[in-house]
């Protein structure tokens, strides 16, 4: 039945969209639970972890997907990345008493900075509203298409 499909592509997309911003929710409260780590396996303190997304392109080597206008047809987004941010440099903070502080009584910090995540989980959760809503949309469309079939 070629004529139904992609009918279901708009959920397909909403969804891989939600799981992504999932996947970003889970590195954002890994580097909150985390920030307070001084001393890693290499010695450094906990290095911030970032994500990169890509879009999906349906039937990117053959361009089947492109539409009368030449552009192609997004199926998605995924993880194209997930990294530690090397440009936030660590901070010092002075606590002698601490098991990990130098000679001068110094601790490296991490480079997790607390309101940054908090942005990025607001974000986040504007991020599921709106493909929330766009799901929403999207069903009313198809429940506006069935009733227009019926009649």
């Amino acid at each position: 039945m070629d004529s139904m499909k992609g009918v279901f592509q708009g959920f397909d997309i909403a969804n891989s969209a939600l799981n992504a911003e999932l996947q970003r929710s889970e590195v954002v409260a890994s580097n909150l639970a985390n920030m307070h780590v001084t001393g890693g396996p290499d010695g450094e303190p906990y290095r911030r972890k970032t994500i990169a997304f890509e879009e999906v392109l349906l039937n990117q080597s053959s361009m089947v997907g492109r539409t009368d206008r030449g552009a192609v047809e997004a199926s998605g987004v995924r993880i194209r990345e997930l990294s530690e941010d090397h440009t936030t440099p660590f901070f010092e903070a002075y606590d002698p008493g601490h098991p990990d502080a130098n000679e001068q009584g110094f601790v490296l910090r991490s480079n997790v900075d607390m309101f940054r995540e908090l942005m990025d989980m607001t974000v986040i959760r504007r991020s599921f509203q709106a493909n929330l809503a766009g799901l929403r949309s999207y069903r009313s469309m198809l429940q506006a298409t069935i009733t227009n079939f019926r009649s």
